[in-house]
């Protein structure tokens, strides 16, 4: 993209645990035929358990809750991309890994190897059919969800593997954008991922920056000046909610994903001419424990000196993960083949609205800044080149979680109560019905 600066807005939207293969792979088999790198080129991909060979297979039901939520810590994913120990990377442990938590027999199928189709994902597959994917974007580490996101919204973590307590803060993308005096906003349906960071308490709570995704609509609508960079938050499986969750973290099922996905572009269209100075950049935090047949890439990320909890140098990044690349700059059914990471979506910041820096550690990653993929030099078309996404099939109803609730969310809990209690009674009303002995 030649004039990157008819681009004024960048949204980030991060969803859960699933990988390429598992949600996107479909896309290079017939009839799609799609030119990328998916189920088609894993022909043969196998992964062997106790003497049995299993194969990927569909996984139908996308509306129901899935069995249960596979292993996915960093010795998980470790298992899973290098299940023989030798750096070899074959990518054939997913079955074994998953085998620890769920006992699997031969003639089973197990979910780790499910993927699904364009009947079961009709969003992604409008997305993939209308805009652009990536088929080379991979996790920044192999390993869980915290750690991930840390990588995506600091360039670098502190942990390697999910705490049950609060976490230590750290610089993030935030502290970033307001030292470059950037404008900036998070809209979020649920509780924000950073309530579990120390010192993000009282400002999820009080800031503007913060507010809840039904004033996503009206502040596209206003004359207002809208944030240059825009963070979505789903509603997490993991943290306290009274409606269902739609972050397709299992075990969730992905239509409540695909129908926020679907609301989020909805909203984002009616202000025309704001969404033709727009790039969303839509991706997930980790695999989750689901197979991808791509090895990592060789790049490797150090832990910083002083960490707050010690662990040893990754060698890879993580496995693949889904990816769309939503604008009127990306062409149709286009597919990004570059190397991308977490930390592309820093570099696509910083190179439009910093000086094209972000941190030494960012800018040394040998990986992509996105904007490649946006081969327009102008936005494409009239509202005929976009049209509406279909209508989700299937119904996910209201729950609370039945999965137990994270100690750091507790912890975030009481520290909000008590430091401004009102405050965390009206705009977090769940942290108070799902830990009242707090």
């Amino acid at each position: 993209m030649q004039n990157i600066n008819q681009i004024e807005t960048i949204m980030v939207v991060m969803f859960e645990n699933r990988s390429f293969d598992h949600m996107m792979g479909y896309l290079s088999l017939p009839p799609y035929n799609r030119p990328i790198e998916g189920l088609l080129q894993a022909g043969g991909f196998t992964n062997e358990y106790n003497g049995f060979q299993y194969v990927p297979f569909h996984l139908a039901n996308p509306d129901q809750k899935l069995p249960d939520d596979p292993p996915h810590e960093r010795p998980d994913i470790g298992a899973q991309l290098d299940p023989d120990g030798d750096y070899s990377y074959s990518m054939k442990g997913f079955v074994r890994s998953y085998a620890q938590l769920h006992g699997v027999d031969p003639g089973d199928k197990p979910m780790v190897l499910g993927y699904y189709t364009a009947e079961d994902v009709p969003g992604t597959h409008f997305f993939a059919t209308n805009y652009g994917i990536c088929d080379h974007w991979f996790a920044a580490i192999p390993t869980g969800t915290q750690p991930n996101r840390l990588m995506a919204m600091s360039g670098y973590t502190l942990n390697d593997i999910n705490q049950s307590v609060i976490l230590p803060k750290q610089d993030l993308v935030y502290d970033w954008l307001t030292r470059n005096g950037i404008s900036w906003r998070v809209y979020h349906q649920g509780i924000p991922f950073f309530m579990m960071m120390d010192d993000w308490h009282l400002k999820i709570l009080t800031d503007d920056h913060f507010r809840g995704y039904d004033e996503f609509q009206n502040d596209l609508a206003s004359g207002d000046p809208f944030p240059q960079v825009v963070f979505i938050e789903p509603r997490y499986t993991d943290a306290p909610h009274f409606e269902a969750p739609c972050d397709d973290h299992p075990p969730s099922p992905v239509t409540a994903g695909q129908n926020f996905l679907k609301l989020i572009y909805s909203d984002l269209i009616t202000n025309w001419d704001r969404w033709l100075k727009t790039l969303m950049i839509v991706n997930y935090d980790e695999n989750g424990g689901f197979f991808d047949h791509v090895k990592p890439l060789p790049i490797p990320t150090n832990p910083r000196p002083g960490v707050t909890f010690s662990y040893g140098p990754f060698r890879t990044t993580g496995p693949r993960v889904p990816a769309y690349l939503i604008s009127p700059f990306v062409k149709p059914g286009s597919v990004y083949q570059s190397s991308l990471d977490h930390t592309s979506v820093l570099k696509c910041i910083a190179k439009r609205f910093g000086n094209g820096t972000y941190s030494p550690e960012v800018d040394a990653r040998p990986v992509g800044d996105i904007w490649e993929a946006l081969e327009l030099d102008s936005p494409r078309g009239d509202d005929a080149d976009f049209p509406p996404p279909p209508n989700v099939i299937g119904f996910t109803p209201n729950a609370t979680p039945t999965e137990p609730i994270p100690k750091a969310f507790q912890d975030a809990a009481a520290k909000a109560k008590a430091a401004a209690p009102d405050q965390t009674q009206q705009k977090f009303p769940e942290l108070f019905s799902h830990f009242d002995n707090i």
